[in-house]
């Protein structure tokens, strides 16, 4: 029974390092070979891990020799792209200036149906307000209004905006993000220093978010939400 309990545990492992290796991709949507690949692949670890009459071995080695091939295909399509024409496809262009090409959709084999349930999902009620939609190499829809239906940017309007980047979490779940903290140039003592100016203690803070024009938002553990001006735009580097 021990040896069954190691037995599975080791699997597992390797079966997270592989997956890990395979890369970020493969925890999000699949081309045809990397599901191929993810079915095998716990398909052959769960042989070994059911019955310890099976060397291990049997279920280690399938496993590295599909790694191999998953690699070598993955980087003979970053290579040439014939490669990954035949093992991914191409993306299709299904509606083009507005129009739902019918043939397209009949030669990818999907339904009125599932081009409607796609342009749902990518954010679009009406049909008529797509003027380019695509369907992706891995199956994936995706969607882009019609000029007279999108909305109007900024620099259309004539209106000047600043940068806008991602907002560094500076505390997550009262603790504090040092390295995202370092990348600002300042210290502990300066984000309890900003947490005081607020009226809040620094294990009061839930979450605390610094956005790319200098503002500090901090969510205090009882549901309050505090702001200040914590950084000069000119000190803003990330």
């Amino acid at each position: 029974m021990f040896t069954l309990f190691l037995r599975g545990a080791l699997l597992y492992a390797v079966m997270i390092a592989v997956m890990r290796g395979l890369g970020k991709r493969q925890l999000g949507e699949f081309q045809p070979y990397e599901l191929a690949m993810t079915i095998l692949l716990a398909d052959v670890i769960s042989a070994p891990m059911e019955s310890v009459s099976k060397p291990l071995l049997q279920g280690l080695l399938p496993v590295a020799a599909m790694f191999v091939v998953h690699s070598a295909i993955s980087l003979a399509a970053l290579r040439w792209d014939w490669v990954r024409a035949v093992v991914t496809g191409r993306p299709a262009v299904v509606i083009r200036r507005g129009e739902i090409d019918r043939a397209e959709l009949d030669r990818l084999c999907l339904s009125l149906n599932d081009l409607l349930e796609g342009l749902r999902a990518a954010g679009f009620q009406d049909p008529g307000e797509v003027g380019t939609a695509i369907v992706e190499a891995n199956g994936g829809i995706s969607a882009f209004a019609s000029g007279d239906a999108r909305a109007p940017k900024t620099a259309e309007l004539g209106i000047a905006t600043d940068y806008e980047g991602l907002p560094l979490p500076l505390i997550l779940s009262g603790r504090v993000q040092r390295s995202n903290l370092a990348l600002t140039g300042k210290d502990e003592a300066w984000l309890r220093a900003l947490l005081t100016e607020l009226g809040a203690a620094p294990g009061d803070a839930y979450l605390a978010l610094l956005d790319t024009r200098g503002e500090l938002t901090v969510i205090l553990k009882d549901g309050g939400r505090r702001q200040v001006a914590a950084l000069a735009p000119e000190e803003v580097k990330w």
